[in-house]
């Protein structure tokens, strides 16, 4: 067994299919910005009246997909899917878009296969090689995440395909880069269907990157304690990608309910997990949650009490994302539930819990962040 592989860990790949990406939101969101009689350019032609970070939530409607902009602080709808103009944002138009956290989303035409980074805010295009990858994988949950800021020679832009042991990774820098899909191994763990019959046996399967962040220039995955999944890019883009582990010890384990989701934050600098935790009785509402910092220094999880003035916000699927508070609360998390149309947000400071209705949001199971660029 690989060290990193995660111990008496139980999953479940799923193979559900996702609605397609933010396409709709992000173009009603340029739609909105040029109507608005009060424009600052330099910002990239964003509404006054409307901050970042935002909501989109999508609702499947057979062929088609229903998508809607929210206002955090407002709690309502700026923008909706009949907002929806090609001729407003060119490049995004019939594109799958991935977020990342650092603002920028991976776009790429599924017809001629062209790919980029773009920022909503900024409406900064920075072109890629063509990206040959399943477009259904794209739909179904894969991770896009960038090691620095793409104006940065040494930035990385790293895809993970979701259930499966292939990651795709592209240098910005170089006079030629060219995507590199790469195949790791990482150890075996045991995949359960939570059926106590015969009829659903468990069984033994590769290990794949699930939760992953990236910080410091590396990236980090699969938190199971005591153990850190590193993965690190050498100088040299001819170099083999180099895949280990640092001990990650966690005390202070003390929370007695189901941990739902974890998610790896970037913010400031350091490295954060964040566990969303539930209750046995009750799986479809996040109960709590605890934050902790990672200490490269001894190589250990410390639990925190505040996010330093900062907000993470996060949704189902998709990494997580730290930003400038704004109008949202400092040293909160920022939930979305899209299924129960609802925002939960947990004060890290003092521990409360409250839960936003989001009426006038569509029932969904996919929502995205819309986030500056450079957060």
């Amino acid at each position: 067994r690989s060290p990193l592989a995660p111990s008496a860990t139980h999953a479940r790949a799923s193979r559900r299919r996702l609605l397609p990406p933010l396409t709709q939101a992000i173009c009603a969101l340029h739609r909105r910005a040029r109507e608005s009689p009060s424009i600052d350019t330099a910002m990239a032609s964003m509404p006054s009246s409307l901050s970042l970070p935002c909501l989109a939530m999508q609702r499947d409607m057979g062929r088609s997909t229903s998508t809607v902009l929210l206002s955090v602080p407002e709690k309502k709808v700026v923008a909706t899917g009949a907002d929806v103009d090609a001729l407003i944002a060119p490049a995004l138009a019939n594109k799958t878009v991935l977020p990342t956290a650092r603002g920028y989303v991976l776009a790429r035409d599924p017809a001629s296969l062209a790919t980029f980074l773009y920022s909503p805010q900024s409406r900064r295009k920075i072109d890629l090689p063509p990206l040959a990858i399943d477009q259904d994988l794209l739909w179904q949950g894969a991770h896009c995440l960038l090691s620095h800021e793409p104006t940065d020679p040494s930035c990385v832009v790293l895809l993970v395909e979701p259930n499966t042991t292939f990651i795709w990774h592209l240098r910005l820098a170089g006079d030629q880069p060219q995507w590199q899909r790469h195949e790791y191994d990482i150890g075996s763990q045991v995949y359960d269907d939570d059926e106590d019959d015969e009829k659903h046996p468990a069984w033994i399967g590769k290990t794949v990157i699930r939760q992953i962040g990236a910080c410091r220039g590396k990236f980090y995955f699969n938190p199971a304690s005591p153990e850190l999944g590193v993965l690190d890019f050498p100088a040299l883009p001819a170099g083999p990608l180099a895949f280990g582990w640092i001990p990650a010890g966690c005390h202070d384990e003390g929370e007695y309910a189901v941990v739902g989701r974890v998610f790896l934050v970037e913010s400031e600098g350091e490295l954060y997990m964040v566990k969303l935790l539930m209750d046995e009785a009750n799986l479809n509402k996040y109960t709590g949650l605890s934050v902790y910092v990672m200490d490269f220094e001894r190589t250990r999880w410390r639990r925190v009490g505040d996010l330093g003035g900062r907000t993470f916000v996060m949704a189902p699927v998709y990494v997580g994302a730290s930003c400038d508070a704004g109008r949202l609360r400092a040293d909160c998390v920022y939930v979305a539930c899209p299924m129960s149309r609802e925002l939960q947000v947990f004060d890290v400071k003092d521990g409360s819990i409250e839960t936003q209705r989001l009426d006038e949001a569509p029932f969904s199971n996919k929502a995205f962040w819309v986030l500056p660029t450079g957060c």
